[in-house]
């Protein structure tokens, strides 16, 4: 009785926040400035219609599904595609099929849908819709200081960083090729439009990486800076990384830096990996930073990242599709090219500038 699943208007953001403080009471980042950027400032979003469902009852926000919506390519073919995030009832809303009814609002809008990082209980409503379920997309850690990583000072902090030097040692002698320029800059220019348009050649299934995309995501997020490492080859662009770095640690070392995105184009792209890797090792190094973190599913930089001394973790956020269009192509894991960025991770990191 009186319950409605509705798009939301923009006009009704503000309502939107407070319900989610009352649904996430630990988390700080629903501001105003923050829910205009997560949910119009999309480039990929219909201009004045938040890409958000909401169950309602009684004229009041009860549940919700966000998604980010992006531009899949699937073999030759480019498709509007939503990513679903953030999928959350009321307690006293649960077990009613109101889940169901949310997810199969979205897909009739987008035909295609993906969400990576799902809980059980949201795992469980997507099977039942039929949704493919992909494995994950996987985890990799590598340590550096580890007195910066347990956020320890003084005696204890040093003693830590002294017994975890030798996971630095790699990087005393750098391998990379002499062809290779590196520029560290956060600037996203019409540049890396031909180099994702040859890059993406090698992947039957990505989320494009347009530089509108690239700038909502990494330049204008509220409270957060990314950093850029590009790899040039004559002027021409060839790869480029994303890094996060945490903040909360002693003497402003970060516990952790994450690589948030990495890009590699189809020549000699075992090389530009291992530039672009020990490129963003040595960063954190020269930051004291803890340890990396990144998420990826690809072959080539999986190895890449495992001759650069990470690790896989056997944890790692689950991955599931949904596709009326495309489900041959889209249901293979290994088709698909997914980095940190194509999940809600990046998005959902604590804000690194502003206060703490």
């Amino acid at each position: 009785m009186g319950v409605e699943i509705v798009r939301l208007r923009s006009d009704e953001l503000s309502e939107l926040g407070e319900f989610l403080k009352r649904a996430y009471p630990n988390d700080r980042k629903w501001t105003p400035a923050y829910l205009n950027w997560y949910f119009l400032q999309n480039p990929n979003t219909d201009q004045g219609r938040p890409p958000v469902w909401v169950v309602k009852s009684e004229q009041k926000i009860v549940g919700q599904v966000a998604t980010i919506p992006v531009e899949l390519k699937v073999g030759e073919n480019a498709t509007k595609a939503a990513w679903i995030l953030e999928f959350i009832l009321l307690p006293e809303f649960r077990g009613q099929g109101l889940g169901k009814r949310l997810v199969q609002e979205v897909g009739k809008v987008y035909p295609t849908m993906i969400t990576l990082g799902i809980n059980e209980a949201s795992t469980r409503v997507f099977a039942s819709l039929g949704w493919r379920a992909l494995g994950g997309v996987h985890r990799y850690h590598r340590m550096l200081f580890a007195g910066s990583a347990a956020k320890k000072g003084g005696l204890i902090g040093g003693a830590l960083d002294l017994i975890s030097l030798p996971l630095r040692m790699f990087l005393a002698k750098s391998q990379r090729s002499s062809k290779w320029e590196v520029r560290r800059d956060a600037t996203i220019g019409p540049e890396l439009i031909e180099f994702w348009n040859r890059a993406s050649r090698q992947w039957p299934a990505a989320v494009r990486r347009t530089p509108e995309y690239l700038t909502w995501q990494f330049l204008r997020q509220p409270g957060k800076k990314f950093e850029m490492i590009k790899i040039y080859e004559r002027q021409t662009a060839v790869g480029y990384a994303v890094l996060f770095f945490r903040r909360g640690g002693t003497a402003g070392r970060p516990p952790k830096a994450a690589i948030s995105d990495l890009a590699y184009d189809e020549k000699d792209p075992d090389e530009v990996i291992d530039a672009l890797l020990e490129a963003a090792l040595q960063t954190a190094v020269e930051r004291r930073a803890g340890s990396v973190v990144t998420d990826v599913l690809d072959t080539r930089v999986e190895a890449g990242l495992r001759r650069h001394g990470f690790w896989r973790i056997e944890k790692s956020p689950r991955f599931m599709a949904s596709s009326t269009d495309f489900p041959e192509l889209l249901y293979r894991p290994e088709n698909w090219y997914l980095t940190r960025a194509d999940s809600d991770v990046s998005i959902f990191e604590e804000p690194n500038i502003g206060e703490a």
